[in-house]
């Protein structure tokens, strides 16, 4: 940068080199608060930047919706500091909360955004990104996960919400019917944080488990066996993740 500086100061006048030393000084302002923004999470941006496309709930050429709640609730968000009030939702099948400005507009919150709870006033319901492994797919990603136990222990309940696509259904024959587009929920995922922080399905099988936490698969087992602990069942995996706080 100073020697750009220092060439054009050799073929131009006085007056370009204080223009020039101004811009220079100014990005080195600009690089220096975006280095401080990166650095320190309570200064990000609360939204991704630009609008989001949001689903016409009018559309009845689709059954179903992609929302959990179609309407958008109040909330908080703890990034920020002032205690606002938000109108938020959640998009399960785009893996997207919503915020709804004043104005009417609808953008993203920042999916990006470290060790950041957004709390619904209805029912203190609380959502928290986790980097995860899709189970389906196997992919990494990063998404909502809705915590059912305390987000701070080192590997916390968390529940998947899933809501699936299918695309419409062309009649095959004059005799059958046209089965139209469709959202429809499924049943809740439940994951917890391995050592590395990363959100896993808990397996259905109890040795599955115990194999998930090799340092400890011999006490994990012997817990689910001694307490018959079922996969299934929410309250179970409560008692079996905080079990495994422990150890």
């Amino acid at each position: 940068m100073p020697y750009i500086s220092w060439h054009i100061y050799c073929y131009n006048k006085e007056k370009t080199l204080i223009m020039i030393k101004s811009i220079f000084l100014t990005t080195m302002a600009l690089m220096l608060s975006l280095s401080a923004t990166a650095q320190d999470p309570a200064r990000q941006n609360l939204t991704s930047p630009g609008l989001i496309y949001a689903f016409d709930l009018n559309d009845n050429s689709i059954i179903g919706t992609p929302y959990i709640e179609n309407d958008f609730m109040p909330g908080k968000i703890s990034a920020d500091k002032d205690g606002k009030l938000f109108s938020l939702r959640y998009n399960a099948f785009s893996d997207v909360m919503e915020i709804k400005k004043d104005n009417n507009d609808i953008e993203a919150l920042n999916k990006d955004l470290l060790n950041v709870t957004i709390t619904f006033s209805k029912g203190n319901k609380a959502y928290r990104a986790y980097n995860y492994v899709d189970s389906d797919t196997k992919n990494g990603k990063r998404g909502y996960f809705v915590v059912l136990s305390d987000a701070s222990s080192k590997k916390p309940l968390l529940a998947k919400e899933v809501i699936k696509f299918t695309e419409k259904k062309k009649a095959s024959s004059s005799y059958a019917k046209t089965k139209p587009a469709q959202y429809k929920r499924k049943d809740d995922v439940y994951y917890t944080l391995n050592d590395k922080g990363i959100a896993i399905k808990i397996p259905s099988k109890k040795k599955d488990i115990a194999k998930a936490f090799p340092k400890h698969s011999k006490a994990i087992l012997d817990f689910i066996k001694s307490n018959k602990i079922k996969t299934s069942k929410k309250e179970d995996l409560m008692k079996l993740v905080d079990y495994i706080n422990t150890l």
